[in-house]
């Protein structure tokens, strides 16, 4: 027996393959936005991982919370959306990070870090932006507290020749 699809039946077996992509997110809660800067300096090379730290970072959590009439009971999660890195006046060369980490951390327990984001591997073409890859970690542990410091690892594949300035942008949402 042979079976023949026609041009109807195929489209909507297609339209309802495809009816189920959401490309928004639905989930309900609030945006956390951050922006950091700091220099990326000359002469650093390949052969260490070289950490950043951006410390004592106002949360705005209990602000927020109040802002959208929630409670920290209701917050499920606090989930990174995005994160990336920009030569603040277009200068940066971003060819020379071979991995990035992105993590976050209370003062008082920098053991106790909670990984955000990361990209490895990195694209070798040069460019002024370095998107990172958000984890599927929850950070609210960390994100609740009034304050937060941050830890960006970067091993290199080669060495920096200019400082640059970078601009460390970081979306979590606060889900519930």
């Amino acid at each position: 027996m042979h079976t023949r699809f026609t041009l109807p039946g195929l489209l909507a077996c297609l339209l309802f393959c495809f009816a189920g992509c959401d490309k928004e997110d639905t989930t309900p809660g609030f945006d956390m936005i951050y922006q950091q800067d700091f220099f990326l300096p000359p002469g650093i090379g390949p052969f260490v991982t070289h950490h950043f730290y951006l410390k004592n970072i106002p949360s705005r959590y209990l602000t927020l919370l109040a802002q959208a009439s929630k409670t920290d009971e209701e917050v499920v999660a606090v989930l990174p959306v995005q994160a990336s890195l920009v030569g603040v006046f277009g200068d940066a060369d971003f060819s020379v990070v071979e991995e990035a980490s992105l993590r976050v951390y209370q003062e008082s327990d920098p053991t106790g870090f909670v990984e955000v984001a990361y990209r490895f591997p990195t694209p070798i073409e040069p460019n002024n932006v370095l998107d990172l890859i958000p984890s599927l970690a929850s950070a609210k542990k960390i994100m609740s507290k009034d304050r937060f410091s941050i830890d960006l690892a970067l091993r290199l594949r080669g060495t920096t020749t200019d400082e640059t300035q970078v601009r460390l942008n970081l979306q979590l949402k606060a889900t519930y």
